[in-house]
């Protein structure tokens, strides 16, 4: 057989199994459709509104189809972000006495409360942490891939959130109904 055949049918066999399993690439969540929403209102609270967490999430949640509402009683969810904290420390040391790694952490503490002010996501805390060379000759470019991986931390936090409201059941109709 040609090379070429071989080859082509390897890729069409790699591809058609990839695709089969679900695969997809990371961060492409496809349609509004595809999200299963069961809520098209939320309220996002926080102290920093315009944290990076915060701005990951508000574009994923429009990218869904999900409005961002700036009145809590005009949503169907309320996200209350408590806490959000960045920490950075030594993780190793050289020989020398140097530091050799830091350890990056990004920890965020949210609820959800629905209309009624319950909550359907009790307080949760949310961790994300990574570790990186650390290198003393090159401050600039440590600085700037400790950035990077602290931005790329954030996303991770905000898709965990995001994630979380996925599941969220359908709101309530108000049982404040009359009876007829």
């Amino acid at each position: 057989m040609n090379k070429t055949v071989v080859s082509t049918c390897m890729l069409a066999l790699l591809l058609s199994t990839v695709s089969a399993c679900g695969w997809h690439l990371r961060g492409s969540t496809g349609s509004a459709a595809n999200a299963n929403f069961n809520f098209d209102r939320i309220h996002i609270s926080a102290q920093n509104q315009r944290s990076d967490t915060i701005r990951q999430l508000n574009r994923q949640l429009r990218a869904s189809g999900v409005s961002l509402s700036d009145i809590a009683t005009d949503a169907s969810y309320r996200l209350v972000i408590m806490k959000e904290r960045s920490d950075q420390r030594t993780a190793t040391v050289s020989a020398s006495a140097r530091i050799s790694e830091l350890s990056l952490t990004e920890t965020v503490e949210f609820t959800v409360l629905d209309t009624d002010g319950k909550p359907v996501i009790p307080p949760t805390l949310l961790k994300v942490e990574r570790i990186f060379e650390y290198d003393e000759h090159n401050v600039l470019a440590t600085a700037d891939e400790s950035r990077m991986l602290k931005s790329e931390m954030r996303g991770d936090l905000a898709g965990q959130i995001y994630n979380r409201l996925r599941r969220l059941k359908k709101p309530a109709a108000a049982s404040n109904a009359p009876a007829s």
